[in-house]
């Protein structure tokens, strides 16, 4: 694939996402290794996704279809108003999430599918399961009313390898329209740009039928 220059989608002081398409380090030559780019995240103004690493402050980079795929596979659970699915309290979802962890119990089946429950939200809300290995932070996004709340902290994520992420915890609250609309068309730029540039067509293809079928 060519590398694709920075694009902007949203207000990146209200939400926006920016994304670029680079050449493979790893000179990985399948349609995942194609993906490979730099990626921000913006709310109100912060790149979520920035850190430093030995004192050098660092854009998210890595393969990103699988941001992507998460996205078309999970917009339409981040969009509904379904509520949290256990009975906790909390005022965000760094809060609910914590709260489930009080929970306890003698009985051993009920234990595993309270967070068999807990483990399902949470890779539907978060990107964090599509990582594949990167530095990419643990972000949550719920539907709260009319509007999208993106919640972080990763305050001791990834402390092992030297990372600490520029802004690594905060609750913010987004238009659900601007979300939807900046997502898809973060979504409708790549895809439209994977079949452009891609060496590898038929997986290409196969791929964006897939993500247009998810996000119709």
């Amino acid at each position: 694939m060519r590398c694709i220059s920075l694009k902007t989608f949203g207000n990146k002081d209200i939400f926006g996402i920016e994304y670029e398409l680079l050449t493979n380090p790893f000179y990985e030559n399948s349609l995942i290794g194609e993906t490979w780019g730099t990626l921000k995240l913006s709310v109100k103004g912060k790149d979520v996704c920035q850190y430093e690493r030995e004192n050098i402050v660092k854009t998210y980079q890595w393969n990103l279809i699988y941001i992507v795929e998460w996205f078309s596979e999970n917009l339409k659970y981040i969009l509904s108003d379904e509520p949290f699915p256990l009975p906790v309290a909390g005022d965000n979802s760094l809060e609910l999430l914590d709260n489930c962890l009080l929970f306890e119990t003698d009985d051993d089946d009920e234990f595993d599918t309270w967070f068999d429950t807990k483990q399902e939200w949470e890779f539907k809300h978060s990107w964090f399961s599509n990582r594949a290995g990167s530095f990419l932070p643990d972000i949550f996004f719920r539907r709260v009313d009319g509007e999208i709340e993106i919640a972080w902290n990763n305050e001791l994520m990834y402390s092992s390898d030297g990372i600490n992420f520029i802004y690594p915890t905060g609750v913010d609250y987004i238009s659900i329209d601007i979300f939807n609309s900046t997502v898809r068309h973060f979504i409708d730029d790549f895809l439209d740009n994977l079949l452009l540039t891609t060496k590898n067509k038929s997986d290409a293809e196969r791929f964006y039928k897939k993500v247009r079928n998810l996000i119709k």
